[in-house]
């Protein structure tokens, strides 16, 4: 049986360095080239997220889920590698047959980059899924860590010869191609023999989770792809707003390493003990799931609601500010997707991939038609609203499913509290932000470690609260401590 504490712990100290790399690297290219270069690399990226989804084809997480219930992991390895090859080939033939209205679409020559990074990529997040089916999810921490600093290191490298957005492409490139060399030597599993049963079963299961990738890739790209779509045809934004929207989501995205890291961490471990029956033990798992992150995005809402203007300029230049109002909503979306990180995790891991995707097709929907219309009308402001929207719904649905299968307890208490505390803190903020000026990196840090500071003071001063971080942290740490 895998360690939960200690797998979701080197996840998250993983995600910590790989959070930290990415934050480097906007931070550095948004004040070196601006929002404009930015504009078109997040579409890039935004692109080849989407072109994933169908030359993928929901294998890569259907070969985790088989591989992680212990049974033929070599067949289903071998099998879903025979299975990624012809859409992966589809896909690239169609973009480059197709690249003049790509390069149009992206705004620069990047059709044949695309498909090199889609293949590479593709690859690497591949073998993260194995490593993860082998209940190795710790070990994949450093793997995935690879990508931002091989884009910070190289990327940066190239900006120095003057390659501009090319520097980021490829940048990200020389990531993905790290993390495929050492992805594949980490992963144990050998290549058996492929047969048609394990590519019924991978098909079985993969179907619907190409229903629920898609709906992820509409949930963290759509708003950009459509931004990226109304610049093209010239009837709204700019790509100077695209990469100062894009920027405001990635510094939201901040917050999540917590959940995120659990999220990635029970999935293996829920997914065996749904196949030997112990429910009970999945449903004791969901609130001590659902409260670490919780304690992180509740607060970060809170300060960011007052710190938002400063966030942006300080840290990525005064171009930037124009998404000081979306980075307040996004924030405060990252509640929401806190607890359907988790919900969405167990839907999976309980082998009910059906609801999951019936959940995210609805969900798809409203982002869509939500994202066309307010962006049309309130532009970088009317994305993160149709996000928002999209993600309480989500939330809404997973919940009224998964109750027909396990039961749902939430820690009221505890966010409560943790909820005043925050608001507490955020008036200390705005009190200190009322006095100076903020006009370094300094400055700021200064004024977030003081929000911490208070916001952690206030937190633990509730027993419940203290009484669990004294029960989890010392065994987590006893897993690293001799």
């Amino acid at each position: 049986m895998m360690d939960i504490a200690k797998s979701s712990l080197k996840v998250f100290i993983a995600r910590v360095c790989n959070s930290l790399a990415s934050f480097a690297a906007v931070v550095i290219f948004s004040r070196e080239l601006g929002a404009s270069p930015l504009g078109t690399y997040y579409p890039f990226i935004a692109f080849l997220s989407i072109m994933a989804i169908p030359a993928n084809f929901g294998i890569s997480y259907a070969a985790e889920k088989r591989i992680s219930e212990g049974e033929d992991a070599s067949q289903y390895l071998a099998t879903a590698i025979i299975m990624k090859i012809p859409p992966l080939i589809f896909i690239a033939a169609a973009i480059l047959l197709f690249g003049g209205y790509v390069n149009q679409f992206l705004g620069a020559d990047l059709a044949v980059p695309l498909v090199l990074t889609l293949f590479i990529s593709q690859a690497g997040k591949f073998s993260i899924k194995i490593l993860r089916g082998e209940l190795r999810v710790g070990e994949t921490a450093f793997v995935e860590a690879l990508r931002p600093l091989g884009w910070l290191s190289m990327g940066y490298l190239l900006y120095l010869q003057g390659m501009g957005v090319y520097a980021l492409v490829y940048g990200y490139l020389f990531g993905s191609l790290l993390m495929v060399i050492v992805g594949w030597w980490r992963v144990s599993t050998t290549i058996g023999r492929p047969t048609m049963k394990h590519a019924r079963s991978l098909l079985d299961y993969g179907q619907f989770n190409m229903i629920s990738s898609v709906g992820g890739s509409f949930y963290s790209w759509m708003d950009v792809l459509i931004l990226t779509a109304y610049v093209t045809i010239g009837i709204a934004s700019s790509r100077v707003e695209i990469g100062a929207y894009e920027n405001a989501w990635r510094l939201s995205l901040v917050v999540m390493m917590l959940t995120q890291s659990i999220s990635v961490s029970i999935f293996p471990q829920m997914s065996q003990w749904d196949a030997d029956g112990e429910v009970d033990r999945i449903e004791s798992l969901i609130p001590k799931a659902l409260l670490p992150g919780l304690l992180v995005v509740i607060p970060a809402f809170a300060g960011i609601s007052v710190l938002s203007r400063d966030l942006l300029g300080v840290l990525f230049g005064a171009e930037f500010t124009v998404a000081w109002i979306a980075l307040i909503i996004l924030a405060g979306e990252k509640i929401l997707q806190s607890m359907h990180s988790i919900f969405g995790r167990v839907l999976w891991a309980i082998d009910r991939p059906a609801i999951a995707a019936y959940a995210m097709v609805i969900t798809m929907a409203i982002n869509l038609v939500g994202n066309i219309i307010l962006i049309w009308q309130f532009g970088i402001v009317g994305a993160a609203l149709a996000t928002t929207m999209a993600s309480a719904v989500l939330l809404i649905l997973q919940v009224a499913y998964l109750r027909r299968f396990v039961a749902i307890s939430f820690p009221v208490q505890e966010v409560g509290w943790a909820a005043a505390a925050s608001g507490f803190m955020a008036f200390c903020i705005y009190a200190v932000r009322s006095a100076i000026e903020v006009n370094s990196i300094v400055d700021l840090l200064s004024i977030v470690l003081f929000g911490g500071l208070i916001y952690s003071v206030v937190l633990f001063s509730y027993t419940p609260v203290r009484e669990s971080a004294q029960k989890v942290l010392p065994h987590t740490l006893s897993q690293y401590v001799p």
